[in-house]
């Protein structure tokens, strides 16, 4: 029998003003029908745009779960192309990372995982070039609820994006900057802009928890909020031993934070969560109903430190130089793919390897160590095996100097050192920003046999070559 609650998480899901708002609710049926299919989706009122979508809205179908259960997902491709699903952030089976599990036009599909860490995840195509598919809206959360978000008054999620639209809604190609990076021209929160974006309503004493997910394929978002402060908890879905307060978030593609935030305001006065570039969209009002609840404490529970013993004294077991090099076409004609035209890390179904502004760029592609994917040597790991990679981003040759943020499949991090100093607090990860000029050493251990994807999450450099693979045995 269907559940009262299940019917309404089908009819969040559906909706096409979903506010990712689901305090209400403490977990979701873990069993997912998800069919991938073409729709038009309006961004703010007179702007609409042709889309691809999980489940047909931009994000696609929330997916919300508590800790410990088995997701099963199904679904059919009604998309015009062969894609895949990758589970950003989750350490699950190899055979269920995504990236290698093709589904053409037409197939269905199923996948079946048991997820082992609460966190704020997300899921997204990781058929290359990955830069097109993410691009045109397939991309949704999934969240992995531990037993206290459920005291929280509120658990809501932002997930932001940009996209380069002209005034009709039509895609542009190139980038709204000027860059060599997918840059849009507006910018979205849970797939809406400007007036259509859901507000965050509040009551004073209540304390609410956000969760933010960048999706943009190059675009880093800066959050400011006004009249509150944010608690930030969690990076990248793994809770931090020490928490920290700040007025601003900074996400790079493909990052998380979750933060709380206290209601301190008052009825009538006004207060935002705005971007940096605002002007492109992106102002969350936060409205604050009648009356008062008593203060609402965290339920936030601190976890024991787990970071590698020794870790900062030890010399790196690979060394990962970031560049990138102009490929000059020659005799006018388009440049070798510098990325393999076969599909992904060894596991491979037949896909494009450069995007139309790659071709546009004359060859420009990014290195791991002088060399572009497939060329790239693969980090060869034991199971259960402490591995330290120091990642030196070289990148600084050229007048936009390019900072990348890496992400590794199939494990979390520990953040061990910027530029050779130890982090405020310590900190795990599956994606972290290398700004350029600097270097970041990371830890971990690989727990899933298998090959592993590690890149650059700007999608761009991805598809351009920045990426390599991990095998661990």
């Amino acid at each position: 029998m269907v559940s009262k609650k299940t019917v309404a998480l089908s009819l969040l899901a559906a909706s096409a003003a979903i506010a990712f708002s689901f305090s209400t609710f403490t977990g979701q049926a873990a069993n997912i029908k998800l069919d991938m299919k073409e729709v038009n989706w309006e961004i703010k009122p007179g702007l609409t745009t042709k889309v691809w979508s999980y489940g047909g809205t931009v994000p696609g179908t929330p997916i919300i779960v508590k800790k410990g259960e088995t997701v099963n997902v199904s679904g059919v491709n009604n998309l015009p192309s062969t894609t895949t699903i990758h589970w950003h952030g989750l350490v699950i089976p190899n055979d269920q990372d995504g990236p290698g599990k093709t589904i053409k036009p037409g197939e269905k599909y199923a996948y079946s995982f048991k997820v082992n860490e609460s966190g704020t995840y997300w899921y997204h195509s990781h058929y290359r070039p990955v830069l097109d598919q993410v691009d045109n809206g397939l991309y949704a959360p999934i969240i992995v609820k531990a037993p206290e978000d459920d005291k929280y008054s509120g658990d809501h999620i932002y997930v932001l994006d940009d996209w380069y639209l002209d005034a009709n809604g039509n895609r542009l190609q190139g980038t709204a900057r000027g860059d060599m990076e997918r840059f849009g021209n507006i910018e979205t929160v849970n797939g809406k802009s400007g007036s259509a974006i859901e507000p965050l309503f509040m009551k004073k004493g209540e304390l609410h928890k956000l969760r933010f997910i960048n999706a943009s394929t190059a675009a880093v978002h800066t959050i400011k909020i006004a009249g509150h402060r944010f608690r930030v908890t969690h990076t990248d879905g793994h809770p931090l031993p020490q928490p920290y307060e700040t007025d601003v978030l900074t996400l790079s593609p493909g990052e998380r934070l979750d933060a709380e935030v206290a209601a301190v305001g008052d009825v009538g006065q006004s207060y935002t969560m705005e971007s940096e570039r605002s002007e492109l969209g992106i102002k969350i009002p936060i409205q604050y109903q009648q009356g008062q609840v008593a203060t609402v404490a965290s339920p936030f529970v601190a976890p024991q430190p787990k970071g590698f013993a020794g870790i900062e004294n030890r010399t790196p077991d690979f060394k990962l130089d970031l560049n990138s090099v102009m490929d000059m076409p020659s005799h006018g004609a388009n440049p070798a793919p510098a990325a393999s035209a076969g599909g992904h890390a060894g596991h491979g179904a037949p896909a494009p390897s450069m995007t139309n502004e790659m071709q546009m760029q004359g060859g420009m592609r990014w290195t791991i160590n002088g060399k572009s994917y497939p060329d790239v040597a693969a980090l060869q790991v034991k199971l259960g095996q402490i591995v330290k990679v120091r990642i030196v981003n070289n990148d600084i040759s050229t007048a936009e100097k390019m900072d990348h943020p890496i992400h590794i499949h199939g494990t979390e991090f520990q953040i061990v050192s910027q530029n050779g100093k130890a982090p405020e607090r310590e900190t795990w990860k599956d994606t972290v920003n290398v700004p350029a000029g600097e270097y970041v050493d990371i830890a971990f251990t690989m727990t899933n046999p298998g090959t592993w994807m590690l890149h650059c999450h700007i999608l761009d450099h991805e598809d351009g070559g920045m990426m390599t693979t991990v095998v661990a045995k």
